[in-house]
């Protein structure tokens, strides 16, 4: 019994404690805008599918911009970019049959137009060759067509054969890793994301009762929570919409309403600055 007691009076007083160093934490916050870290942080994903043969990065990978990430099973797309070209010659063929068609229709039309003209041929058989250009007209016009799309397809495959290397969009670091070598990939699915160390901001929301003491472009001292981090942001944009958080007013008036927030964003672009951190801004 004496056992328990023990360690009921150690749980208190570490509960004492705990309660005790979470005052004296707000105590030290009181009065400060606070405001938290962000990055830019992109997933980079695939725009072809297939199998994931490698993946040459993992979480914490440095990466620059241009470096291979992963590589996607090409031989299907290999196989579909082949099959494109082939299309391309066929219709090409096509095409060019089409115009000597034409070619041949619009010299015997001219031929014929003038022996109607002179009477040497008959209304009817002129019709016929004038309706025939026609139709060859229109087959070359569709050929044309054809071919055209033949080509956007064709230019279209080499792309995609061209995205089964999964390129890093920027120099940063690797974040997270979605997807192991071996596995099935779908269209837009993401293999891994990528962050950008060198571009950072911290956000605030600023009651609307604070806002005319921030201004556009002004430079404004952050400090860390430890207070020993300190670094200088600019405040790159103050949001022109309301946050839907809302400070709930303290006056006892009947008429007394709540406090809206507006979010301002201040750019830092320091490398000591991690996604989720805070810092308040230093008041002058």
């Amino acid at each position: 019994m004496r056992y328990w007691k023990q360690i009921l009076a150690l749980a208190m007083l570490t509960a004492l404690f705990l309660t005790s160093g979470c005052a004296e934490q707000n105590k030290r916050e009181e009065g400060f805008l606070w405001g938290q870290a962000d990055a830019t942080e992109v997933d980079v994903n695939t725009k072809v599918p297939g199998r994931l043969i490698e993946l040459y990065v993992k979480e914490g990978s440095l990466v620059h911009k241009g470096d291979i990430l992963a590589k996607i099973d090409a031989r299907e797309q290999d196989a579909l970019n082949a099959a494109a070209k082939a299309k391309v010659a066929e219709v090409t063929a096509a095409n060019l049959q089409a115009k000597a068609n034409l070619s041949q229709a619009e010299r015997d039309i001219a031929r014929y137009s003038e022996l109607y003209k002179r009477g040497a041929v008959s209304k009817e058989i002129y019709e016929n060759y004038s309706k025939q250009k026609d139709v060859y007209e229109a087959m070359y016009k569709q050929s044309e067509a054809a071919l055209s799309a033949a080509v956007a397809a064709s230019e279209q495959s080499d792309i995609n054969l061209g995205e089964t290397d999964i390129i890093a969009p920027f120099d940063g670091i690797v974040t997270t890793k979605y997807a192991e070598p071996g596995a099935m990939i779908s269209t837009g699915m993401p293999i891994v994301a990528v962050q950008n160390p060198k571009d950072n901001w911290v956000n605030f929301k600023v009651k609307e009762t604070e806002l005319d003491k921030y201004n556009l472009h002004d430079t404004v001292k952050l400090i860390g929570r430890n207070g020993d981090l300190q670094l200088d942001g600019t405040i790159v944009d103050i949001s022109s919409k309301p946050n839907f958080a809302t400070y709930r007013a303290t006056s006892e008036r009947a008429d007394a309403q709540d406090i809206i927030t507006f979010n301002i964003k201040v750019q830092t672009n320091s490398l000591k600055v991690k996604p989720g951190m805070r810092f308040r801004i230093e008041q002058g």
